[in-house]
């Protein structure tokens, strides 16, 4: 008795390694590398150029008032001394105003180009999520891994399927 559930055992195990071996030799795996295809893809492209447009606006926007507060200091440290009391405490208030006021825009303009970027860039990641299980589906893939985020460390090429996901991103955005 005892002999025969050793030899079940065994049976069952050589069948379970047979059965698991079939069913890895079934899968199929691919990988892709979102950040290239994000910074690679026509929408990724622009995002980056409209933040860029952006930030120059608003760089410019920022000298143009440090340019201002600089001229005022200028003017508080060469006529400071001649002017009245009221008149020098007057602007001195009005300069430490004007520099927190400055200050405080150059801390909203940063946090505010941060928050578009990352806004928009895990919109396009989602996008391109959204292509790759399309592709994996398609291809009869079990499982795609995400090259950037460092996981991979060698994979043949042909299971890339980076350059794929931006083709296909590219010709849905040139529709809509």
């Amino acid at each position: 008795m005892r002999m025969t559930k050793v030899l079940g055992a065994v049976i069952i195990a050589i069948a379970l390694f047979v059965s698991g071996q079939a069913l890895a030799a079934e899968q199929k795996i691919g990988y892709a590398n979102l950040q290239r295809a994000l910074n690679e893809c026509d929408a990724g492209m622009k995002a980056k150029d409209d933040l860029k447009n952006e930030a120059e606006k608003l760089e410019s926007e920022l000298n143009k008032e440090q340019e201002s507060l600089k001229k005022l200091k200028d003017e508080l440290d060469t006529k400071g001394a001649v002017w009245n009391k009221e008149t020098r405490d007057s602007k001195e208030k009005e300069f430490r105003a004007r520099s927190a006021d400055f200050q405080k825009k150059f801390m909203e303009y940063g946090e505010e180009l941060n928050k578009r970027k990352q806004d928009t860039e895990a919109k396009i990641i989602d996008e391109l999520r959204g292509i790759v299980e399309e592709l994996a589906k398609k291809k009869g893939m079990t499982f795609v891994f995400e090259r950037s985020v460092g996981g991979i460390l060698y994979a043949p090429k042909d299971l890339d399927l980076t350059d794929e996901v931006i083709k296909i991103h590219n010709g849905r955005k040139g529709k809509k």
